[in-house]
């Protein structure tokens, strides 16, 4: 892999960390966070008839919101 999409990747990482603390913050003072969040990026799976490899940004960003909310669910950190 070329250095720099490992360096994008590895800042893309950190940034995905980054959101997450601050989602998973967030939620300790306000809990309906997820629902606000789910409602405007979560639309669930569109997946097209043609397209099953598909996975869209907002598939991405569902899949995202569902990770943290089980991690604040259990009560630990989100990895």
């Amino acid at each position: 892999m070329p250095i720099e999409a490992t360096d994008l990747e590895r800042r893309v990482l950190a940034h995905e960390r980054i959101l997450q603390a601050l989602i998973r913050h967030l939620a300790e003072g306000d809990p309906n966070i997820f629902a606000r969040l789910k409602n405007t990026f979560g639309t669930g799976h569109d997946l097209g008839e043609h397209d099953h490899d598909h996975v869209s940004t907002n598939q991405y960003g569902d899949q995202f919101i569902r990770s943290i909310e089980a991690a604040v669910a259990r009560g630990s950190d989100v990895r």
